[in-house]
């Protein structure tokens, strides 16, 4: 039996696959523990695994918080900026407290969110075989790729390829605060010091929960690289009390902004309005961001929850509107349900560009250039042509074929133990 350790960002984006996986992990045999920033996330110690905090005086779970809080308020490059300064925070507790909190917790693998690249630099100084998991959208640069937070299709056009590498240039500039902090905690210990972030990601095995279909072609992924589908425990989400007998027949659409970006009421407020009028009931999940009493009455009445048994509503449903969060786009897909994407920040953009691309939606501008009217053309387009529902049927196929947890603990077992 090994000991893995897990690292990953602690928010339901990451947190919640992460435990599917070490969850995969533990029904191989191995034991697992979290090593975690802020407050220990029910989704972890439900699931019966011990967490260990990381982030000492440095970033103490208070402080972790209010930065979370706030980044549900902010938009586009704001949000950009105060995530990678959240980063940075975290890249320095994780570099001080990391250490001694794996080495003292007898941990002999590690599996590391690709966000959180600085356990990496742990794992190398502790001597560990690791893994990288991108939980969220895969940020492998590549000048025919563009960038995770644009919403750029691809091309091998000369212009785009200089676009996209101008544009990664850009994200490198802004991230170069934490390759700085790693850097010199590369030189004071005697590990090899990265050119780049993505030098850090393990060599051994790389891990998407993304399915190969929904993914711009790629042609530089290392030969480690795995496409594993979303990473979900065997019974889903845990059970949230809903309102069933509200249902009333219509086509159902449901509405969610994550459980990050969501404290903009006004982004609740256009998708009532879009939707009213339409033959559909709208159901809107607010993730706990802003009560549904705040919203008062919103046209057409839809059924507004705080918290939404996400998977059985989009089992009813027609089609979805999202924030573009990956994980909501994931389940969407896996149900073959279409999309009305409204990207807020980060990863989003790239998100809604490859929902476009794959033709299983419709990307529009960014939440805060969106109006009812634009909504609701861009939802009567998926509503009434069925090619939007067949695209996202078949990357339905492409995530039953991937595997999801089960085929990834696989090849963690098989890449870091049986070849240790």
């Amino acid at each position: 039996m090994e000991h893995v350790g897990f690292v990953c960002p602690n928010s339901p984006g990451h947190i919640n696959p992460m435990v599917a996986l070490a969850d995969a992990v533990r029904g191989r045999g191995h034991r697992a523990t979290f090593f975690l920033l802020g407050d220990p996330p029910p989704a972890v110690t439900n699931a019966g695994f011990e967490v260990v905090p990381l982030g000492g005086s440095i970033f103490p779970p208070d402080e972790f918080r209010q930065g979370f809080v706030r980044l549900g308020s902010l938009q586009g490059k704001a949000a950009l900026q105060h995530t990678i300064g959240l980063f940075c925070r975290s890249a320095e507790a994780v570099l001080t407290v990391g250490p001694e909190a794996i080495r003292g917790a007898g941990v002999t693998r590690l599996v590391v969110d690709q966000a959180s690249s600085t356990a990496c630099v742990v794992a190398d100084r502790l001597g560990l075989p690791f893994a990288t998991v991108c939980n969220a959208l895969m940020l492998h640069p590549e000048p025919n790729v563009p960038p995770y937070f644009t919403p750029w299709l691809p091309g091998k056009s000369a212009w785009k390829r200089l676009r996209n590498r101008l544009a990664w240039a850009g994200l490198e500039r802004r991230t170069r605060p934490i390759l700085s902090l790693i850097r010199e905690y590369c030189k004071r210990h005697g590990t090899t010091i990265p050119r780049r972030l993505a030098d850090l990601w393990s060599t051994r095995l790389q891990i998407s929960q993304q399915p190969a279909a929904f993914e711009f072609p790629r042609s530089e992924l290392p030969p480690s690289f795995r496409f594993a589908g979303p990473l979900r425990l065997p019974g889903g989400y845990p059970p949230v009390e809903f309102p069933w007998q509200r249902l009333d027949g219509r086509p159902l659409i449901y509405a969610s902004l994550g459980t990050l970006q969501n404290r903009v009421e006004d982004a609740f407020r256009t998708m009532a309005r879009a939707c009213d009028g339409l033959d559909a009931q709208l159901v809107i999940s607010t993730g706990h961001g802003v009560p549904p009493e705040a919203l008062g009455d919103l046209p057409g009445r839809p059924v507004v929850v705080s918290y939404a048994p996400q998977l059985e509503l989009l089992g009813r449903a027609v089609l979805a509107i999202t924030h573009a969060g990956l994980n909501t786009a994931l389940d969407a897909l896996s149900l073959g349900v279409p999309m009305v994407a409204v990207p807020v920040t980060n990863e989003q953009p790239g998100i809604a560009a490859r929902i476009a691309w794959s033709g299983a939606g419709e990307a529009l501008p960014s939440l805060d250039r969106v109006g009812p009217e634009l909504m609701r053309s861009a939802l009567t387009r998926v509503l009434h042509d069925p090619s939007y529902r067949q695209a996202a049927e078949r990357i339905r196929s492409s995530i039953r074929e991937a595997g999801g947890a089960p085929s990834a603990a696989e090849w963690i077992e098989t890449e870091l133990v049986d070849r240790a």
